[in-house]
């Protein structure tokens, strides 16, 4: 008996032992849980928060759009209003000119009747001055009034509202805000303090040498760069020679000119003159790489506006020259589209490939005079 309950007692010793020993990592392993069940617990309160949020966002812009297309609404009927007032008034007028020539036809039409029965003097009394009216009104074509041609329908108005609505709203949502990255300008480039601006510097920048820093061609770049998704920014441009805006992938080779290699010196390329002049140059450039020189801009080449990469070169004739261009840019689409930003006038959309790699925004002034500006 003595025996068994010394047993007992080492029994429960060991036992306490060995449970005393899982009370720390338990402790532990109740800690790490109790933080995972708070971190859990704050991402579900994050997530509620988020789609609150983006839910009030969507009522938000949804409601943007009501007020958009209730005032777009009034305004049309206004328009609408105006413009058939304007075609009643004036169908009124004529019919109230038809009305008074049938009522003189009328009249010109008994008296010929009742005169052509007389005979005699009687009917040769002032014959000539009735002749002379019958053939005279004969001679009067009716007024006739119709629309003008050339007036706008109505869905033409509500459409085209609309669709630069729609588009705004869209490129807005995608909106980026870009500054210049000064370790990439070429030394003749003066950015303004913001680092949203540039032009021409009066003269050569002392500038520390970076292995991003463009020396063949005034250019920078932004100092902002994507590697999917869609964005959008706009670039004010002051001056009609000498400029670009576009985007470059990042391993663009900034040490050689820009287009080498296969398109052009370049869009607006100082030291071109003719076309045939691009040509002989073209045959002594260096042969780049392809990604060390991929560069998709619009800009102008003295008077000309051109869209150019590194395999294109076209030559654009936009219906209104714009001031400020709206870039969009759509990484998994592989798009690169240039606006009007005042109009939304579509100018020029590359297709290209960006291979995984980041793409920046592109910019290249080459006169003086010529001034490029980021819009916030």
């Amino acid at each position: 008996m003595v025996e068994a309950r010394r047993v007992s007692r080492w029994d429960a010793g060991s036992w306490k032992a060995k449970l005393q020993g899982h009370v720390e990592p338990l402790r532990k392993h109740l800690e790490a849980v109790q933080k995972m069940k708070a971190k859990e617990e704050r991402r579900v309160t994050e997530l509620k928060s988020q789609m609150k949020s983006e839910l009030a966002a969507v009522a938000s812009e949804f409601g943007r759009l009501t007020r958009f297309l209730a005032e777009e609404q009034a305004g049309l009927e206004r328009r609408l209003r105006e413009m058939h007032e304007t075609q009643l008034g004036r169908a009124g007028a004529a019919a109230s000119r038809l009305s008074e020539q049938a009522a003189q036809l009328s009249r010109l039409l008994a008296e010929a009747q009742e005169r052509s029965q007389q005979g005699g003097l009687r009917l040769l009394q002032d014959i000539k001055e009735t002749f002379n009216r019958c053939e005279e009104v004969q001679l009067q074509p009716p007024e006739v009034w119709s629309p003008d041609p050339c007036q706008p329908h109505s869905h033409d108005f509500l459409t085209d509202a609309i669709v630069r609505k729609m588009s705004r709203m869209f490129c807005q949502a995608a909106r980026v805000d870009l500054t210049l990255d000064p370790d990439t300008a070429h030394p003749a480039l003066m950015l303004s303090p913001d680092r949203r601006g540039v032009r021409l510097a009066e003269r050569r920048q002392e500038v520390a040498d970076h292995s991003k820093r463009f020396s063949a061609d005034c250019c920078v770049l932004g100092a902002q760069g994507f590697r999917s998704g869609r964005h959008y920014w706009e670039v004010e441009v002051g001056g009609r020679r000498g400029w670009a805006v576009g985007a470059a992938r990042e391993s663009t080779h900034h040490k050689e000119k820009v287009g080498s290699g296969g398109s052009s010196v370049g869009i607006g390329d100082a030291s071109s003159s003719s076309r045939h002049h691009h040509r002989r140059r073209r045959l002594h450039l260096p042969q780049q790489p392809l990604l060390q020189r991929e560069v998709w801009c619009v800009g102008t080449n003295g008077k000309r506006y051109q869209a150019q990469s590194s395999t294109e070169q076209t030559l654009l004739s936009p219906s209104e020259k714009p001031r400020r261009f709206g870039v969009y840019l759509d990484y998994e689409a592989g798009r690169l589209g240039f606006y009007n930003a005042e109009t939304l006038a579509h100018v020029h959309t590359f297709s290209a490939a960006f291979l995984g790699e980041r793409v920046f925004p592109f910019f290249r002034v080459l006169s003086k005079g010529t001034r490029i500006k980021l819009c916030p």
